[in-house]
């Protein structure tokens, strides 16, 4: 990936916010003329909620962009339950999912421990899934496996896959605004024994959508 100076991350983090806070002044205005717009008032909210939160896990995101674009994030590397880790990833983002009729699951066996930076993965993960959001048809899945001495996290879609120029277009330069670099950049900063993390895009062999993988040393 290209490196992009801080003038970019934050132009971007400007016009996503602005975006969003226009979308969350149109669901208040709705709320208000509720009787006159015949709104469903409880959807709305949810609305709102998924908004906001997806809002807060930006500025996060942006946040963690910008420590690792100046060397200014110090990894902070943690033996963790890979299941357990992954149940709390579908938890937080499972009403999202339902808003959206979506289902969210994930796959990963017993008893596996890795090692990585749980709240830039956490960041890299859902910065993944708020994509598929937006272009997955019914479900999205994370997978979580070791491959030779890599953890590796697969988020698939059923959506229509990478192939699509507006899906790859979106993950780069819309949303978050840097959604893929992030997740290059998180996976990089993971080093053990002089090997670093990297990404991959491709076809989801499990849904036939996108399928985005996350491989972490060990």
């Amino acid at each position: 990936m290209n490196e992009l100076d801080i003038s970019t991350i934050l132009a971007s983090a400007i016009h996503e916010s602005k975006n969003r806070i226009g979308t969350l002044l149109y669901h208040t205005h709705t709320i208000k003329n509720h009787k006159e717009m015949d709104t469903d008032i409880d959807q709305t909210v949810d609305t709102i909620e998924n908004i906001l939160k997806q809002l807060n896990d930006e500025w996060v995101e942006y946040l963690y962009l910008y420590k690792l674009s100046t060397n200014g994030y110090n990894i902070q590397y943690e033996t963790l339950n890979v299941s357990e880790f992954l149940d709390d990833q579908v938890f937080v983002l499972s009403s999202t999912a339902i808003s959206k009729n979506l289902t969210l699951d994930f796959r990963c066996k017993d008893g596996l421990f890795a090692t990585f930076d749980e709240r830039l993965i956490t960041s890299a993960i859902s910065t993944t899934i708020y994509n598929s959001f937006r272009f997955a048809k019914k479900t999205i899945t994370i997978t979580a496996e070791m491959h030779e001495n890599f953890l590796v996290f697969s988020i698939e879609d059923d959506g229509p896959g990478f192939e699509n120029d507006e899906h790859d277009d979106f993950l780069f330069s819309q949303n978050t605004g840097l959604g893929l670099y992030f997740c290059d950049l998180s996976a990089q900063s993971h080093i053990i024994n002089d090997t670093s993390g990297y990404i991959t895009k491709g076809k989801s062999d499990l849904l036939n959508g996108a399928c985005l993988k996350i491989f972490l040393p060990q």
